[in-house]
């Protein structure tokens, strides 16, 4: 897949999060967003982003639609500045589009003991 397009978008946000009982406008909406940032590019900076917006990205992360990076580059006087970004997860998008393969990682399952125990209080 060379530009993840609008329609291949909506139909791997549809195939995570209409299941999750996301109406079709509210995908179409998110895949806008989505676009908005990219553009034809593969990358996006994060320091373009709000925290707002970060959260939304993370949230696609955990989905398994969108890859955090962090490189580091070296500028005078050998300090290094860290650039991160936020790339396409081309092949889950594609994945998930045609419904091939569930985009969402699977459920680790000590997370709903934790959450008991922080429930009752142990």
């Amino acid at each position: 897949m060379a530009i993840v397009t609008r329609e291949v978008l909506i139909a791997a946000l549809e195939n995570v999060f209409g299941s999750k009982g996301m109406d079709r406008g509210d995908i179409e909406e998110l895949s806008d967003f989505v676009l908005s940032f990219f553009g034809y590019e593969d990358y996006v900076l994060d320091n373009v982003l709000t925290s707002a917006e970060r959260d939304i990205f993370y949230n696609l992360e955990e989905c398994g639609l969108l890859n955090a990076h962090r490189e580091e580059v070296n500028i005078a006087k050998g300090k290094a500045w860290r650039v991160n970004q936020w790339t396409y997860n081309k092949n889950n998008i594609d994945k998930a589009a045609s419904n091939d393969a569930p985009a969402v990682p699977e459920k680790n399952p000590y997370d709903d003991y934790f959450k008991e125990i922080d429930q009752n209080g142990s």
